[in-house]
């Protein structure tokens, strides 16, 4: 499915998404997804459990970290580590890059094709494998 289909998605689709990526689509794995897929966003585990807990049942903290990590583990998401304490969770799984204003904190999706990156497909003095290239850009967005 693309990336801009997913958004907005009602949670009998989102099921469907789920059960194609072979997740049990429980109830509280469709509330979340249905959460990070209302468009695309970065969002933190605190900030999914806040909002769940908020208009929803009690959540518990476990059951969102535990859910992230199955939903990262087959590509429903992508796990942006920036720092140990700072992860967010992409609904954007296309190929893209981010770019952070230092100001706000603010993270915005920069397409692949904007920044030039080298083609790598292995590390000869670490040799290693390289699977995937994703930048992180830090900046200041203009003031209004």
């Amino acid at each position: 499915m693309e990336d801009q289909k997913k958004y907005g998605m009602c949670k009998r689709e989102v099921a469907e998404l789920l059960r194609s990526h072979d997740i049990n689509p429980t109830t509280q794995r469709i509330e979340i997804a249905h959460l990070i897929f209302q468009k695309a966003q970065h969002l933190c585990a605190d900030e999914i459990l806040a909002e769940l807990n908020k208009e929803y049942e009690q959540v518990s903290q476990a059951t969102v970290y535990n859910t992230l990590k199955v939903f990262v583990d087959k590509k429903v998401v992508r796990e942006l580590v920036f720092a140990p304490d700072r992860i967010y969770y992409d609904s954007n799984t296309s190929h893209h890059h981010h770019f952070i204003d230092v100001d706000t904190g603010k993270i915005y999706d920069v397409s692949g094709d904007c920044v030039k990156c080298p083609e790598l497909s292995y590390v000869d003095h670490l040799k290693a494998e390289v699977l995937e290239v994703s930048l992180i850009l830090k900046g200041r967005m203009p003031q209004a």
